[in-house]
């Protein structure tokens, strides 16, 4: 396929991740007719972006971080008008996410069992010990919600290292964390959905860069990730590409040993507070995410060969020459596998369930870090062939 075919081709897929998570919560707050309006409008917005983000490249216009301090400011703002309202619990009940989290440090600090607990929605509490740890802080300064900040803060950072051009991590930026309806409530609500993402990405790009130097030097990156990966059970995953990317970066004993780093950290942090019949408590509380798979049919057997499926995908990565980008594509797939079906399912089932499409906004923005790191590659092709030219 040629330049432009691809640059097209991921005009659309940029616009369809952004169209997936976000047409669910756009339908819910506004007519028929004013949200598709919207959607189109957006759409049409993100593909002249991106076009005009295209030429930004290739003239490598420079983007000061002013820019990305206005739009930092601009998310403060709406967490600051917003962040009060949610604790209303307004809109349909809003989101309990913050809640869980507080009821699990509550109990640990009270020295009881964390999940025994309900949110004001009537949920279990489901993030796991590495989330409650690395919130933890937050929760002793009385504002759990408070976390976001730190952890967006160092995604806008790590976004910026991440891209090539600046200008693309701002769009990224702008686009998924602040046009994104889900994503924006998410952080307005003080929710750390987006936050778990946030600091296993990087997590990994700590991990990754620090494989090239020597090895205690890797050993807090690791440590890191292990707890890092003990947020969600949906992130175990991405050991099976990474593994793939360690081992060819370097050694197989350096890979075995940095690998029993990251798998005790994350031990260390999960296993105490499920104590003492840790392993019972840990698969009771794992099997609270079959209810989501409810309405798939039972002779599916979704609860094996969702994660069955995903873990083929991820072990196809043994065979490519594996990067940070290409990770987080295997990562979106491997992830849409598990969570789309339970997804569309719950939308199929009950319109008022549609909002559970916020649930693949870490698919969308693991692919949309891929997409657009491969939109700068064609642009830095396209300059390249007219300086040949030239």
């Amino acid at each position: 396929m040629n330049l432009s075919g691809r640059r097209l081709l991921l005009i659309f897929s940029i616009c369809a991740a952004w169209a997936l998570i976000s047409w669910a919560a756009i339908y819910k707050y506004l007519s028929h007719g004013k949200a598709t309006a919207a959607i189109l409008l957006s759409i049409l917005f993100i593909a002249l972006g991106m076009h005009w983000l295209d030429r930004l490249n290739q003239q490598q216009w420079p983007i000061s971080a002013g820019w990305f301090l206005l739009l930092f400011l601009i998310l403060t703002a709406a967490f600051a008008a917003l962040y009060p309202i949610s604790l209303k619990h307004p809109l349909n009940g809003g989101s309990d996410r913050e809640d869980a989290l507080r009821i699990e440090l509550t109990a640990v600090h009270h020295h009881l069992y964390p999940y025994d607990g309900e949110t004001f929605l009537g949920n279990r509490p489901t993030p796991l010990p590495g989330a409650m740890l690395l919130a933890a802080p937050f929760f002793a300064l009385g504002h759990i919600a408070w976390q976001n900040f730190l952890w967006y803060a160092l995604f806008f950072v790590f976004t910026i290292r991440f891209f090539r051009y600046r200008g693309t991590a701002l769009f990224f930026l702008a686009v998924f964390l602040l046009l994104a309806p889900p994503n924006l409530s998410d952080f307005t609500s003080g929710g750390d959905y987006l936050t778990n993402f946030f600091y296993i990405a990087i997590a990994l790009a700590l991990f990754i860069h620090f494989l090239d130097r020597a090895f205690y030097a890797s050993i807090p990156a690791a440590l890191f990730l292990g707890v890092a990966l003990s947020s969600r059970i949906i992130y175990a995953v991405i050991l099976i590409p990474l593994l793939a990317l360690t081992l060819q970066r370097t050694s197989r004993t350096r890979t075995i040993a940095l690998f029993v780093i990251v798998l005790i950290a994350s031990a260390a942090v999960t296993l105490p507070i499920f104590a003492p019949h840790a392993f019972t408590h840990l698969l009771e509380q794992l099997d609270q995410n079959a209810a989501k798979l409810r309405f798939i049919p039972a002779g599916l057997h979704p609860r094996v060969t969702l994660p069955l499926l995903a873990v083929i995908v991820a072990c196809t990565t043994f065979f490519v020459r594996m990067n940070l980008p290409r990770l987080f594509l295997t990562f979106s797939i491997t992830s849409f596998v598990m969570l789309a079906p339970f997804v569309v399912t719950f939308a199929l089932h009950d319109e008022r369930l549609r909002f559970n499409f916020s649930y693949l906004s870490v698919c969308a923005l693991s692919f949309s870090l891929w997409a657009l790191s491969r939109y700068e590659d064609i642009s830095t092709e396209t300059l390249y062939c007219s300086c040949e030219r030239a």
